[in-house]
């Protein structure tokens, strides 16, 4: 599977016109509830038979701390088919994840779960500083933090 390309990651991440006239809705990268559905559609990529309206409830209930409702399932799949990340199955009220929607699903719930997650946890500037020197991530941080800060007061500061 090829990750996806810039045009891909654009026209998901973005709110689009699909080529017949309708209104596509972005999946914003890093929201609470689209890093949810992703993660709930990359768990549905090994389902031969697909999945539908039920399961994507019970998933998303499991995976986000607010409710889910099937009427929220049914926009979302809407979004995920205009976006090309999951097709329908003919004759039937299932859907099944593309191949450029795999890479998506996977490429979002990688880097969120693997990257901006855990680096975002290492530049929390209420990270005890005994962890925080352990870290280069953080160390770096909080230099240019210092440096930025002490930057802004030398050059507003009156002369």
């Amino acid at each position: 599977m090829p990750a996806p390309d810039v045009a891909t990651l654009n026209q998901v991440t973005r709110p689009s016109v699909t080529d017949d006239g309708q209104h596509a809705p972005a999946l914003r990268f890093g929201d609470a509830r689209v890093m949810a559905l992703m993660a709930a559609i990359a768990g549905f990529c090994h389902l031969i038979a697909g999945f539908d309206n039920r399961a994507l409830v019970q998933r998303m209930r499991a995976l986000l701390d607010t409710g889910y409702t099937a009427r929220q399932a049914t926009y979302d799949l809407r979004r995920l088919r205009r976006k090309h990340v999951i097709c329908r199955i003919p004759g039937s009220h299932r859907y099944q994840t593309t191949s450029s929607g795999r890479a998506v699903t996977v490429l979002f719930t990688k880097a969120y779960g693997r990257i901006l997650g855990p680096g975002l946890t290492t530049l929390d500037s209420r990270l005890p500083d005994d962890i925080a020197k352990r870290s280069p991530l953080a160390a770096a941080w909080r230099n240019l933090t210092r440096e930025l800060d002490r930057f802004i007061s030398d050059g507003l500061a009156p002369a």
